[in-house]
Order: structure tokens, then C-alpha cells, then sequence
């Protein structure tokens, strides 16, 4: 003799539990994302450079030759000037960061087209030791400007964090 046990019978769901259901899990889809989260901001930076006398250091020309080229006051004014004065005679901090920018890309474009501006130079009547010391100017201009940027970048993210607090 088998014995069948009868379960009760179930209750439907009513209407509005179902859509509720429904609107929640619709809602929970809609927020989940499958990006990650952003990542946190890094802290401010505890110290910037004052000057750019640290990019000495990554010159590709030797100082005296790049000072006699350049003009040595201009270039001993460049490694000692304040960075923030430069930043304030450059119209602000994008202004100041663009402009480095912008200088960094221009002696990109002329060591990209070296040979151009070697048959530039050529023309011009320029030997070969002036051109090299050119080019090698350029270089170490990169070097500086990018210098400058960073310290620029360095400072507004100071700034930024001040105002914040």
C-alpha cells in the first residue's frame, strides 16, 4: 500500500509582488556596472620642485657649450627662477602647462625631422658641429620644458588640494 502525502495547495503570488520583483531586479541591473570602479584619487604631492636646477643634471650638452649657445645668464636664469614666478608670468597654470606642452611637441617635431633641418641649417650656411649643437639644444629643451611642466603639474595639484581642505 503506497501512501501519497498531498502538499497544500500554493498560493499565487499576488500581481503586485511579482512586478515588484520584477522593477527591483530591473533596478539592480541598471546600477550594476561592468566597469570598475575609479580609481582613487592620489594624495597631493608632499614637496614640488622650487626651480628646475635638478634638470641640469639630465643635460645631453655639456653646460659650457649649452651656455655659450644659448646665452648663459638666459640659461642660469632658467634652472633658478622660481617655478611659481614662471607659472604666474605664464598666465596661470593651464595656461603655464599648455605652453610647456606645446614647446615640448615643437622640439619633438624638429628632432622627428632631423635631416630636414640639417638640409635647413646646410642652406643656411651652417656646419655640421653648429647643427649638432643645435640638435643637442633641442634636446636638452625637451628635457627643460618638460622639467617645467612637471613642476607645474606638480604645484596645481597643490593647489588644488588646499583649496579642497
Amino acid at each position: 500500500m503506497s501512501m501519497t502525502i498531498a502538499q497544500p495547495a500554493r498560493k499565487p503570488v499576488p500581481v503586485g509582488l511579482r512586478l515588484a520583483a520584477l522593477f527591483l531586479s530591473a533596478f539592480l541591473a541598471a546600477c550594476a556596472t561592468s566597469e570598475p570602479a575609479p580609481a582613487p584619487t592620489p594624495p597631493p604631492p608632499q614637496s614640488c620642485p622650487e626651480n628646475l636646477s635638478a634638470a641640469k643634471a639630465k643635460l645631453v650638452t655639456p653646460y659650457d657649450q649649452l651656455a655659450a649657445f644659448i646665452g648663459s645668464e638666459h640659461l642660469e636664469r632658467t634652472f633658478t627662477k622660481p617655478v611659481d614666478d614662471m607659472i604666474a608670468a605664464g598666465g596661470g597654470f593651464d595656461h603655464s602647462i599648455a605652453a610647456g606642452e606645446r614647446y615640448v611637441q615643437e622640439y619633438k617635431n624638429i628632432l622627428a625631422n632631423e635631416q630636414a633641418t640639417r638640409d635647413e641649417y646646410h642652406s643656411m650656411g651652417k656646419d655640421d658641429a653648429w647643427i649638432d649643437l643645435y640638435l643637442s639644444s633641442v634636446r636638452d629643451g625637451i628635457t627643460i620644458n618638460q622639467a617645467f611642466v612637471d613642476a607645474a603639474r606638480c604645484k596645481q595639484a597643490q593647489a588644488q588640494a588646499q583649496q579642497q581642505n
